[in-house]
């Protein structure tokens, strides 16, 4: 008597679903219950599995997002904390431009491995880019780092500065600070020597590690180098009298006026006297006197004029005019044929 059960088929192309074996003449019906609540527990483990997996997958994501975003966010808020200032004196010794280059932390967070370049240049307008000179160059007179400590201010000399001119040798050799910590200030000041008797600018790229991802964060800040800053200065008593040529009239506050002309301390400002602004090497001279003061004090009139009437020199005067009146907060500048 022949068997009524039949082998069911090995290979998967030819396999069929637990339903059809479940309807298959001859197999007992208990066997097709069982083998069809196995595989719809199958199908529902399955079903679990991949929607646990794809949960995890939708909050691994935005686990990593979120993640992400907040050192996007430290990031930004470590670049905004590091604050670069600048400004320019004139050495005593060298009467040389001096840049006091000042880089703060203004928060309460460490900032790690700091350091960064100088670059000295101008603007050409004609192909739109900056240009660096190589000519001119920033050396390093001092740097200091001053801290709060228990409401006591520290002040700590470095051997060398967090910044360098960008030159390839030099950037080689750059002083990285471990750490900036929270109310910690850098100043350095350097001499520049610069190749012509030219309006400058400055590039200074601060950078700084990222605490989470670890790749180098740079701020960047740009100082302005006048002519005004880059003329020996000399103050006599003067008559009050001027030669004949194209003239200025400059009105310009006091409080500037002493700062960016180096009134002596000792001296007052009175009518008559004589100031005298000459480039380093003496190629360009500009004369001026005291015109008038006000009532109160508080602003001052002075007349420029040169003695040499080429376009070179007029272009000058007119140039160091206009830095006057912009930098002696006053914008009243007035021309005498």
């Amino acid at each position: 008597m022949e068997s009524t059960e039949q082998t069911l088929p090995q290979n998967p192309r030819t396999a069929r679903t637990a339903a059809e074996v479940s309807q298959t003449p001859g197999i007992p019906s208990e066997m097709s219950t069982t083998v069809s609540l196995l595989a719809k527990s199958v199908q529902g483990m399955q079903n679990s599995l991949g929607s646990a997996y794809q949960s995890m997958a939708n909050q691994l994501k935005q686990s990593m997002e979120m993640t992400q975003n907040m050192n996007n966010m430290m990031e930004l808020f470590l670049v905004s904390s590091l604050t670069i200032t600048s400004r320019i004196e004139r050495s005593d010794d060298t009467d040389k431009p001096l840049l006091i280059l000042t880089t703060a932390n203004n928060s309460q967070i460490p900032i790690p491995a700091v350091t960064g370049v100088l670059t000295i240049g101008k603007d050409n307008y004609e192909e739109n880019k900056f240009e660096r000179s190589v000519g001119s160059h920033a050396t390093l007179c001092s740097s200091v780092i001053t801290s709060i400590k228990r409401g006591n201010k520290e002040t700590r000399k470095m051997q060398s500065s967090i910044y360098k001119r960008i030159d390839d040798k030099e950037v080689a050799g750059v002083h990285e600070l471990d750490v900036l910590l929270p109310g910690m200030k850098c100043i350095d000041t350097f001499e520049l020597n610069l190749d012509a008797f030219e309006p400058w600018i400055i590039q200074v790229e601060t950078g700084l590690k990222s605490p989470g991802t670890g790749r180098r964060l740079s701020k960047k800040h740009e100082c302005c180098v006048y002519l005004i800053d880059q003329c020996t200065i000399l103050w006599s008593p003067g008559d009050g009298t001027r030669e004949q040529g194209t003239e200025y009239i400059i009105n310009m506050m006091t409080t500037p006026l002493r700062q960016i002309l180096k009134v002596p301390v000792t001296e007052g400002i009175n009518v008559g006297m004589r100031v005298s602004l000459s480039s380093s090497r003496g190629e360009y001279r500009i004369e001026g006197t005291v015109g008038e003061i006000s009532e109160d004090k508080q602003v001052v009139e002075l007349w420029m004029w040169s003695e040499d009437n080429s376009a070179e020199m007029q272009y000058i005067l007119e140039r160091i005019c206009r830095e006057l009146s912009i930098l002696g907060e006053c914008s009243d500048q007035q021309q005498i044929k």
